[in-house]
């Protein structure tokens, strides 16, 4: 007989010598793995029966590695033993619940190891005798996967676990009854099976794939019904181009029905405990805001001796003549909320703001402001704005001076959210506002095509971000998109051969093979001096954060007419007036006319919802605005509003753009005297082929991507 092949995980030398001696004398293979990522390569190449797993070792955790081992369908059927010094039952929980079978604890019981393995051994001979008969009776044709689950029904799978159980008969007529989820608990109260262990087997039985764990940024809330999802245990995922779902329950044959209704890219079995988990987040921060608030007020509402603390020289920590923990649950799972529910909302930004009586937390989403909390007494505001400093590593005892900072949330929470967030402090009449934005890792940079240039502009832009020198500058006010789509456009030209190196201010996403730099003008590193230090770095690519000062335009004018392709951003209306902000500046026209071979001058609207927006046909006053000819057939979508959008008519965001190409002939006119803004939008209209921002608003119009009214209100009217 063969030896049974074993993979020991652990980075303690002296463990690894301890099992290999024990598993050696009883005749198995051992494969000793220093660390995680060893592991992982090593199954790459080769599939071991077992897998015995500590927890704690540098750089990857074991959790992780289970995790990652669950993902894939060729190791799913692996057994994962976890050999750890960790004891506390959560740990065990956590194990358990990322599709381990097992947990021992070390020092080692030798006798417990080897039953142990030789149980999981025979269970998991019985799953590979039933892989292999599964795929020798696949037929000659080699059906696809995506109606197998239909195919094999629940008293199928369940007389297959009775066999591959062992399970004796009397106990198979008491279980026969149950349905899927009482089966489940069954076997998990009685021992017999971890709910884990289940799952992954109805997993491979029905030929969908196990998620052990669903990422926060990928939930979708607005695509089902909320009590729907709940009752069924159904959750919508983002994936690829499309959505997936992750359900418990594949043998729920008209939820199936439903689900597949909707053509989703994929289907994926989770614990119920998974999803659970993701309804707990969204409810949590709703119901329990209410009480956090009230639990805060308590816990710092000494009103009698209240001072007003919004004062200058009033020190926070002390409230009501009383010495405040800043780290008191009460607070922290506030300021928590507050941070969780924004993430959900999809909002970019959080305002706290203190008003004459009260505190407002205000988030914004797509673009628009919306209270979502009102808190009283305004004094609240003290402690919040401490809390937020001690987590920014910023001063809590300075308050009539601006501060900013940052901090990954994810070290403030058990919870599975990873963001960070930009704060920003100002002193206000009333106390400290303070803004925090939040800059989510999850979301991937979108390739160009996907932030809504035209198939025309997108040529022009695409041919211009690939000259070997010259200025390339988006424009456009605080909130317009500018960062996105510089980050975009630096993904994109982005090669192992070429030297980018960034200037931010602050750096809202790390890019691989990106040289980037924090600017912090507290030190004296500024944009200019960052520029300056650049030079003589051996760039190919610079982006400068934003030209704010003659020195800095000096700078970049000179790095782009010297081989650089240099790209920033300006605070200019729209693209014509961009010239003229240079020349103003005190840069010389020629110079500008020389240096600049790109000005997007950008917007962001808001996109219609698509599951509520009403189609309906266009007036004439509409008809001229959207250059629609007479005559000619046209329909037009306006906002109605819904549960998926929150009532706003509204989902998400895309962008408009005008973009100014200097030719010869406007080089010319920028280089004549007493040149304006108007002159040089008429020539860039007129000749350069120029499309201007509400030209691109009407496109988008006509498209039935955004309304007549939103694209009016964010554009100004006319060429």
């Amino acid at each position: 007989m063969e030896k049974m092949t074993i993979l020991t995980v652990d980075d303690d030398q002296d463990i690894l010598a301890l099992v290999d001696q024990l598993l050696t004398r009883k005749n198995y293979k051992v494969i000793r793995a220093e660390n995680g990522v060893k592991a992982l390569d090593i199954l790459d190449r080769q599939k071991p029966d077992i897998i015995l797993l500590d927890i704690m070792m540098k750089d990857m955790s074991g959790y992780e590695v289970c995790w990652r081992i669950q993902e894939r369908e060729d190791l799913t059927f692996i057994p994962v033993i976890f050999l750890t010094s960790l004891s506390a039952e959560k740990n065990k929980s956590k194990a358990f619940s990322l599709g381990a079978v097992d947990f021992l604890v070390k020092p080692i019981n030798k006798q417990l190891l080897y039953s142990v393995i030789e149980k999981h051994a025979a269970t998991e001979n019985r799953w590979r005798r039933f892989i292999l008969s599964k795929d020798k009776g696949k037929d000659a044709a080699g059906r696809e996967k995506k109606a197998g689950y239909l195919n094999r029904t629940f008293p199928a799978f369940r007389d297959f676990l009775f066999e591959f159980l062992n399970i004796p008969a009397d106990k198979r007529d008491k279980m026969k009854p149950f349905n899927t989820e009482e089966l489940t608990e069954t076997l998990h109260d009685s021992q017999i099976l971890a709910q884990s262990r289940f799952i992954i087997l109805m997993a491979q039985f029905t030929g969908l794939e196990y998620l052990p764990v669903i990422e926060t940024g990928s939930i979708m809330m607005d695509v089902l019904p909320p009590s729907f999802s709940k009752h069924n245990k159904v959750i919508a995922l983002g994936f690829q181009k499309g959505i997936a779902f992750a359900l418990t329950d594949p043998f729920n044959s008209e939820l199936i029905d439903i689900l597949t209704g909707m053509k989703p890219e994929k289907l994926f079995i989770a614990s119920p405990e998974a999803i659970a988990g993701v309804y707990r987040i969204e409810s949590e921060t709703d119901t329990k805001i209410d009480d956090l608030v009230k639990n805060v007020r308590e816990l710092y509402s000494n009103r009698d001796s209240v001072s007003d603390s919004s004062l200058p020289g009033t020190d926070e920590s002390r409230l009501g003549g009383r010495e405040i923990d800043l780290d008191a649950s009460p607070l922290v799972l506030f300021i928590n909320s507050i941070l969780e529910k924004a993430y959900i909302m999809r909002a970019s930004d959080i305002h706290i703001e203190p008003r004459e009586k009260d505190v407002v937390v205000r988030c914004r989403v797509d673009g628009e402001l919306n209270i979502i909390h009102r808190l009283e007494p305004r004094e609240l505001i003290n402690v919040i704005s401490s809390r937020i400093k001690i987590m920014s590593n910023l001063d809590i005892a300075e308050r009539r001076l601006p501060q900013d900072g940052r901090f990954a949330f994810k070290e403030f929470t058990g919870r599975p959210f990873d963001f960070d967030v930009r704060v920003s402090c100002a002193p206000m009449n009333y106390g400290e506002k303070i803004v925090m934005r939040i800059l989510d890792k999850q979301k991937t940079l979108l390739p160009l095509e996907d932030l809504g240039f035209s198939q025309n502009a997108l040529v022009v832009y695409r041919r211009q971000l690939r000259s070997p020198y010259g200025m390339i500058l988006h424009v456009g006010p605080t909130g317009s998109g500018k960062s996105m789509s510089l980050y975009s456009a630096l993904n994109e030209i982005n090669q192992p051969n070429i030297n980018i190196q960034t200037a931010e201010d602050p750096i809202e996403y790390t890019l691989e093979g990106i040289n980037q730099m924090q600017v912090n003008s507290s030190i004296g590193l500024t944009f200019k001096s960052a520029l300056r230090c650049f030079l003589r770095q051996d760039p190919d690519t610079i982006l400068v954060g934003e030209i704010r000062d003659l020195e800095t335009a000096e700078i970049a004018v000179e790095a782009a007419l010297t081989g650089h392709l240099l790209l920033s951003t300006l605070h200019t209306n729209d693209a014509p007036s961009t010239i003229t902000r240079f020349i103003e500046m005190g840069i010389e026209p020629y110079m500008v006319s020389s240096s600049i071979v790109l000005i997007c001058a950008q917007r962001l609207l808001r996109r219609l919802c698509p599951k509520c927006r009403e189609s309906y046909l266009p007036d004439d006053a509409e008809r001229l605005l959207a250059e629609v000819m007479p005559n000619t057939p046209a329909t037009f979508y306006r906002a109605v509003g819904c549960s998926a959008c929150n009532d706003s008519g509204y989902q998400g965001r895309v962008g408009i753009y005008e973009l100014l190409v200097p030719d010869e002939s406007l080089r010319a006119a920028m280089n004549s005297e007493n040149i304006s803004t108007e002159m040089i939008r008429d020539l860039a209209l007129n000749q350069g082929g120029m499309i201007s921002l509400f030209q691109d608003a009407m496109e988008k119009v006509r498209a039935g991507i955004t309304s007549m009214q939103e694209a009016v209100s964010k554009t100004k009217s006319g060429r």
